[in-house]
C-alpha cells in the first residue's frame, strides 16, 4: 500500500509527466461528491414522517455506501426498530424528496476538478461507477454541472440485480464503455469503501482509496494499492501505481 505526501510544486511537476492508464474510475458518494448533507436532509425528512428522531450529518456519513434502504433501514433501527413495511413505506418519500434536492448541496471535494482536468489534458477517459441507482446518478452529476466529463455513468441497478459492486461486472463494462477490452486495457479505480476496493481488485485492475470519503472501517483496513488524503495527491499516485 502506498501513500503519497507531497508538497504542491512536487504534484504540480509531475502532472507533466504522463501516465499509463487509459482509463480511470471514480466512486460518486464520499469520493467524487460530499453528499452527505444532501443525504442527512432525505434521511431526516423520512424519520420525521414516522416521527422518529433525526441524525446529523456526521452521522450520516456512516450510514452511506450499501444503498438507500441500507441507510434507512440503519437510521430506524438506532432509533428504535425497524421492519420491512415501515422501510417499504419510507423509501417513496426518501427518494422523492432526495431527487427533488439533488445536487443543491454536494460540493466536490477539494482539489477534485483540477485533477480530472489533468487527468483529461492527457487523454484519459473518466467514468463514474456508483451502487447509487443510475438514474438518481446521471441527475446529481447533470445538477452539479460535472456529468459531460465522464464517459459513462454505471449505476447500482445498471448490469442488473446481484451485478454491482463488488462484483466486477460494472468495472467491466466501464472499461468495455470506455472502448478498452477487459483485462487488456490499463485502468483505475479511486474510491471510499471497501465495495469499491473489492471491485477493483476483483476486475484485476489498479485502485485507490480515499480518506476523507464515508469510511465504515480505517481506510488503511481497505486493503487499496495506495491511498490519498487530498485529490492533489491522486496525479502523482497514478504516475507511480502505473510504473
Amino acid at each position: 500500500m502506498m501513500r503519497l505526501h507531497m508538497p504542491a510544486r512536487s504534484v504540480l511537476c509531475m502532472f507533466m509527466t504522463e501516465i499509463s492508464f487509459e482509463i480511470i474510475g471514480f466512486d460518486l458518494d464520499g469520493t467524487l461528491l460530499d453528499t452527505s448533507m444532501e443525504l442527512a436532509a432525505s434521511l431526516n425528512h423520512a424519520l420525521d414522517s414516522a416521527g422518529r428522531p433525526q441524525v446529523d450529518a456526521k452521522s450520516v456519513r456512516s450510514l452511506v455506501g450499501m444503498g438507500a434502504r441500507h441507510m434507512l433501514e440503519m437510521a430506524l433501527e438506532q432509533s428504535g426498530s425497524s421492519d420491512k413495511e415501515m422501510v417499504k413505506g419510507l423509501m417513496p418519500v426518501l427518494i422523492d424528496h432526495y431527487e427533488a434536492n439533488l445536487g443543491k448541496n454536494a460540493p466536490a471535494f477539494a482539489g477534485l476538478l483540477q485533477a480530472m482536468d489533468a487527468l483529461q489534458d492527457q487523454g484519459i477517459k473518466l467514468a463514474v461507477v456508483t451502487n447509487k441507482f443510475e438514474s438518481l446518478a446521471v441527475k446529481l452529476l447533470t445538477n452539479v454541472g460535472m456529468v459531460d466529463r465522464f464517459v459513462t455513468v454505471i449505476g447500482g441497478d445498471t448490469m442488473g440485480k446481484g451485478r454491482s459492486k463488488p462484483e466486477r461486472d460494472p468495472i467491466d463494462e466501464m472499461i468495455r464503455r470506455c472502448g478498452g477490452v477487459v483485462d487488456q486495457t490499463p485502468a483505475a479505480f479511486i474510491g471510499d469503501s471497501i465495495f469499491d476496493i473489492k471491485a477493483a481488485q476483483n476486475a484485476g485492475i489498479a485502485n485507490v482509496a480515499v480518506s476523507f470519503g464515508f469510511l465504515h472501517q480505517p481506510v488503511e483496513e481497505l486493503g487499496a494499492d495506495a491511498i490519498i488524503d487530498h485529490y492533489d495527491e491522486l496525479m502523482p499516485t497514478l504516475i507511480k501505481l502505473a510504473r
